[in-house]
């Protein structure tokens, strides 16, 4: 049996699985990823008879999550080599600070059935058993259900076998479940792009969100709205995405402008009331499936409309600087809008069709191909392609698997163009290089499988050589001139930032140069592929060097100013504005030039996060930086990081030298709202004084001293009250040890009152604990604890709670350094020892808190 400890309503709940470790035949910590895969997939093809199955999905953070060290894309061609699912039956979660896992889900003549691998680091193996996942299923069924598979993995296969469009089922993967919030979202948003669609690159969507509640990625993909594109205005830059903090996580606007006529429409929304589900319950997996019925039949009932109207440049000026003020919207003058409330939100989806595309438009560039004297496209060719993301033609996914089927194109060779739902279908074939450098030989196939050539001196060229060395050189250059026949054939430009000739060119020459697979996740999925995306990714890297994550922490981050490296670091750090944990302000500038953003690890159990205001020196890094005047500019850059200053690369060192933590403090969950809410979390962070003191946990077990502060800080305890000792790891008492006294210093120098604990006779008992409290140094108050105990007897490892109160016990603290030297961050748990197939695990965790702030958490 496993334990697993998951945060539910913003409570802990104990949740226990059957699980049975597995391991197999000489695999080790050694093994490579692939052939355990291998195994698991072979596990996978028996136990559920994938092959004869009527339907299946694979959901898997592959790709994402990381085994020795290193990304696991490869593992998902495994699977495809293995077992007979398509491309796009494979939906990616983003979790990279987890440990590699494979759900595999089939549809039978009995219904729905699923299994979930998870590969451990030390490459054992956890398996669950079969089990039935129908929306028919039973109390019992989904309480076995959701204890194997997890709540939120188990909600993308509800939501699969509810008949959900695949286009949902892949932005709820990235954003990790399905919610009422996404529902609502992929209906509001899909339905105002039908009725305010981009017409012209004059027009672009802005975004302000409420992070949080599930709804806040669906811009992202389906309308092109990120936090690192823009449009000018006069001089005025307008983002394309902002958050804010708001009590209703579910408010949204959404805004369509017109910079030639400077006016725009504004969308302003939240979730219906029947999109409630009750929480992550059974009921709560049925409401679902209902409101995914809904789709299709009555969609503007999963949302709420607050207010649409016109709007001038002013109001659109206004709304991005104050984000989403219901003071100000309400001032706001309503001249009507047209509106379609039943506008169709569900593409169509025509599988056979897109299938066939992908396999014509394989043939059309193999004859253009053989006809330049190149070998016809296998599998360690390239394809870039708007095909998973374009609706123009319907669902087009379906393209991307007749292409596997006629080249046998790999997994991670397949890059599926992040773009809006309103762009063309297209697919550009890149021929392998001999070298890194080139050449690049690509063929453009538009979506009626016609060639687009490239027209250069006068000749067109169905096969054109697009690597960096070709097209380099400045204005007049023989390279400069075939870069604008590329761009002349390859652009798109609604929107204007589309700038889809420069993201094709660019990915491919960083394709040839073998950059990082976590890195081409965020270059495919909307990240601009230059410079800027290249220093988020090594921004992301320093950021997890000076805050290691551990158990059941996670990051957050606010995005001041926002720049092309937002999306890298939502990649590689696993950030979500539908999970509660990305932030941007949606500006280009900060109140501190050297300002690059605010990182902040987050601690569910403690309850509180450190916080590090980023600095960049960037005159530093323009000094080694090497100059770039041909046409894709900032491509050559992204080159040079990739070849020279990427992490283990020689330049890498001197580059991280750049960036610096111009602060670190420690928030409160309280403290941490005050900053998202905050005009200028910048300066928020500079002017931040800690005065809070430290909250700790202290409990006796098996005659055994366990204790834990909510912050970094240094732990004292005595067992007289006199003579103090530092507490560094857990103390074996002896016998004669009747009472343990305590208290902390934070490195702020704000120190916890004395407290004390009593040791019962019976030194096996398990004994009262006491929580992190709310002690403030200096004044008389109480401490309050929580008695938790496991009972022996109990096969379900029920979890009682008992509150009460214990009293400080006024005795003298020791001197502790002014400055506190050393520090100490050791969180120690409750012991709940399983065996589970011989393998143990130490896994149960106590959530902290401090007094008033116990029921918000960012990111939950």
């Amino acid at each position: 049996m496993e334990v697993k400890i998951e945060m539910k309503n913003k409570l802990l709940t104990l949740v226990i699985p059957v699980l049975t470790v597995f391991l197999f035949t000489g695999i080790s910590s050694a093994t490579p990823l692939e052939d355990i895969t291998h195994h698991i997939s072979n596990d996978a093809e028996t136990s559920l008879n994938i092959s004869n199955a009527d339907d299946m999905i694979l959901i898997t953070n592959a790709g994402s999550a990381r085994y020795s060290n290193t990304t696991t894309e490869d593992a998902i061609q495994t699977v495809m080599e293995t077992v007979p699912i398509k491309y796009s039956k494979i939906f990616q979660m983003n979790q990279p600070d987890h440990d590699p896992t494979f759900t595999f889900a089939v549809k039978n003549s009995k219904g729905y059935y699923a299994r979930k691998y998870t590969v451990l680091q030390s490459g054992e193996v956890l398996k669950t058993p079969v089990v039935y996942i129908g929306l028919d299923m039973t109390e019992n069924q989904f309480q076995q259900a959701k204890a194997n598979l997890g709540y939120d993995v188990l909600s993308l296969l509800s939501a699969w076998n509810a008949g959900a469009p695949s286009d949902l089922l892949k932005v709820a993967a990235w954003t990790g479940n399905v919610s009422p919030g996404l529902i609502g979202a992929y209906s509001a948003s899909k339905q105002f792009m039908a009725n305010y669609p981009l017409t012209s690159n004059a027009t672009s969507y802005h975004v302000i969100v409420s992070t949080g509640g599930g709804d806040d990625d669906l811009p992202m993909f389906f309308m092109d709205s990120t936090p690192l594109k823009w449009v000018t205005v006069g001089s005025d830059t307008f983002y394309n995405f902002k958050s804010a903090y708001t009590d209703d996580s579910h408010e949204n606007i959404y805004i369509r402008w017109d910079s030639l006529s400077r006016t725009g429409v504004m969308f302003y929304w939240t979730l219906s009331d029947m999109t409630y589900n009750g929480g992550e319950t059974l009921q709560g997996l049925i409401k679902n499936a209902q409101c995914i019925g809904m789709l299709a039949t009555n969609p503007s009932a999963l949302y709420k409309l607050l207010k649409a109207t016109n709007i001038d440049y002013q109001t659109f000026k206004t709304l991005w600087d104050t984000g989403i003020d219901s003071k100000y919207i309400s001032s706001i003058p309503v001249t009507p809008i047209e509106w379609i409330s039943t506008v169709s939100v569900i593409p169509r989806e025509e599988y056979s069709a897109m299938y066939a595309s992908g396999i014509n438009a394989v043939m059309v560039a193999n004859r253009a191909l053989q006809a330049a004297g190149f070998e016809p496209l296998d599998s360690d060719d390239l394809l870039i392609t708007s095909a998973g993301y374009s609706e123009t033609q319907g669902i087009s996914a379906g393209a991307i698997d007749g292409i596997i089927s006629a080249t046998g194109i790999k997994f991670k060779n397949i890059y599926s163009l992040k773009r809006g739902t309103q762009t063309p279908l297209w697919y550009v074939f890149v021929k392998k290089p001999d070298e890194t450098t080139g050449p690049l030989h690509a063929v453009f196939v538009d979506g009626n499988g016609a060639i687009r050539p490239v027209t250069y001196g006068g000749t067109q060229f169905n096969v054109f050589d697009i690597s960096a060395v070709n097209l380099a050189g400045a204005t007049g250059t023989e390279g400069y001139q075939k870069s604008l026949a590329v761009a002349s054939t390859y652009g798109y430009s609604i929107p204007q930032y589309a700038q889809q000739d420069y993201y094709i060119v660019s990915l491919a020459n960083q394709w040839a140069y073998a950059m990082p697979y976590e890195f081409a996740l965020a270059a495919t999925g909307g990240g601009c592929p230059g410079s800027g995306l290249a220093q988020g990714y090594v921004l992301a890297n320093i950021i997890r060097s000076w805050l290691p994550l551990s158990d059941g922490q996670y990051y957050a981050y606010i995005g001041v100013p926002a720049h092309c490296k937002e999306q890298v670091l939502m990649e590689v750090l696993g950030l979500s504005a539908a999970r509660g944990n990305y932030f941007t302000t949606g500006t280009r500038t900060a109140s501190d030039a050297s300002a690059v953003g605010i990182a902040i690890r987050w601690d569910p159990v403690k309850n509180t996060g450190k916080a590090i205001l980023v600095s960049y020196n960037k005159d530093a890094v323009n000094a080694i930086q090497p100059a770039s005047n041909s046409y894709y500019k900032t491509m050559y850059w992204a080159l040079w990081y990739i070849t020279q200053a990427f992490p283990g690369k020689e330049l890498y060192g001197t580059v991280t030298s750049a960036y610096s933590i111009a602060k670190s403090v420690t928030l409160t969950s309280g403290e941490f709202k005050s900053l998202i809410a905050a005009s200028d979390p910048v300066s928020y962070i500079k002017d931040f004084e800690d005065v809070t003191a430290p909250s700790l946990n202290v409990r006796v077990d098996d005659s055994t001293l366990y204790m834990d502060i909510n912050e970094e800080g240094t732990i004292f305890y005595s067992f007289d009250g006199r003579t103090w000792n530092v507490y560094s790891a857990p103390v074996k008492l002896g016998k004669h040890v009747k009472t343990v006294y305590y208290y902390a210093v934070d490195l702020a120098g704000n120190a916890h009152k004395v407290g004390s604990i009593s040791v019962p006779e019976n030194q096996a008992q398990n004994t009262p604990e006491v929580s992190y409290g709310s002690v403030t140094a200096g004044k008389a108050s109480v401490i309050s604890w929580i008695m938790k105990r496991i009972r022996s007897d109990d096969s379900s490892a029920v979890v009682e709670e008992v509150t009460g109160q214990g009293t400080s016990s006024p005795v003298n603290p020791a001197e502790h350094p002014g400055s506190a030297s050393s520090s100490w961050f050791i969180p120690v748990y409750a012991a709940i020892i399983l065996a589970v197939g011989g393998l143990g695990m130490y896994l149960f965790r106590r959530r902290a808190s401090r007094s008033n702030e116990a029921t918000w958490q960012p990111g939950k």
